[in-house]
């Protein structure tokens, strides 16, 4: 196992010696990955038009039957949320949000196996944390303490506060409750998981940080994923244009991808605790957004406006 791990920690250890070429390919190549997920999705759209107008005469078709007439006086409710449901909604909204759910769900128990384990991760979290430490520079941790700050549990909760604000002034209650309950319940849940993990911190005997509590995951990383995913989520409800969606993402991404790489430059956390942050908030994530979406169109979110496609 070792004699394989070998490879990898040279990798690391080569990376971490040029720390702003590997955060510059972390940002490439989370953007990247985004940009090309939305061009699979807007081919796929482009494929399944025809599909989709099918099943929506078949639909019509359905609901024009008498029998279904007769069982939507019998179950006026159920009657009432099939005719609310569309194709973006479920399939794209929900299906959607589902998958990223459970496939971050697999990296971050995939990652806690690994440290738990002892496995190749955590021989490439030390060779990348001792290549870093031994690579930064006075400026390069001057400029990623106040990257890092600003992913302070002080500073989103203000964030937090803010934006709730403006969504009540908005009249968007619904928005604002699944907003504070988003970023509120990933901090509990972030607490809850370093406990069951219990990863100490990198340890340097010249350390550029010093913080508190357990490592695994990160809870910068994890915090700053879904404050962010929940403003771009905000900025596509609000915001028309594909171009501007994108940029709205784009930018969101690579803050957070940022804030992940200061906690590594500044020896607080491991790359697995970053990524394992990433993808407990993603799963958080996934799972607010799908429940807010649901309460906005049930009948007591009337007049909270429908997501644009």
């Amino acid at each position: 196992m070792q004699a394989l791990d070998l490879p990898a920690e040279q990798i690391a250890a080569a990376v971490g010696a040029r720390p702003f070429i590997l955060l510059a390919l972390m940002v490439i190549s989370a953007v990247g990955a985004l940009l090309g997920l939305v061009v699979v999705a807007r081919l796929a759209e482009r494929h399944a038009r025809a599909l989709w107008g099918r099943g929506v005469r078949a639909f019509a078709a359905l609901a024009a039957h008498p029998a279904t007439r007769r069982l939507s006086a019998r179950f006026p409710a159920v009657a009432r949320q099939l005719r609310e449901l569309s194709a973006a909604e479920y399939l794209v909204i929900h299906l959607g949000l589902g998958l990223a759910l459970s496939a971050a769900a697999l990296v971050f128990v995939a990652l806690a196996e690994g440290v738990n384990g002892g496995e190749s991760i955590v021989h490439i979290d030390l060779a990348l944390a001792r290549a870093l430490h031994a690579s930064s520079s006075r400026a390069g941790v001057a400029a990623l303490r106040a990257v890092t700050h600003l992913g302070s549990g002080a500073v989103l909760t203000v964030v937090a506060l803010v934006v709730a604000a403006a969504l009540i002034w908005r009249r968007r209650r619904v928005l604002a409750v699944g907003w504070l309950i988003a970023l509120a319940g990933g901090g509990l849940l972030n607490l809850a998981l370093k406990a069951l993990f219990a990863r100490p911190r990198p340890a340097f005997a010249d350390p550029h940080a010093v913080a508190e509590g357990w490592s695994f995951p990160s809870g910068h990383a994890m915090g700053t994923f879904i404050t962010f995913g929940m403003l771009s989520y905000l900025g596509v409800l609000f915001v028309r244009t594909l171009r501007a969606r994108l940029a709205i993402l784009a930018l969101a991404l690579a803050w957070t991808v940022a804030m992940g790489f200061s906690r590594m430059y500044l020896g607080v956390h491991y790359l697995s605790d970053v990524l394992a942050g990433f993808a407990a908030g993603t799963v958080w994530l996934a799972a607010c957004i799908s429940g807010i979406e649901v309460a906005r169109r049930r009948p007591s979110g009337a007049g909270e406006r429908p997501l644009p496609t």
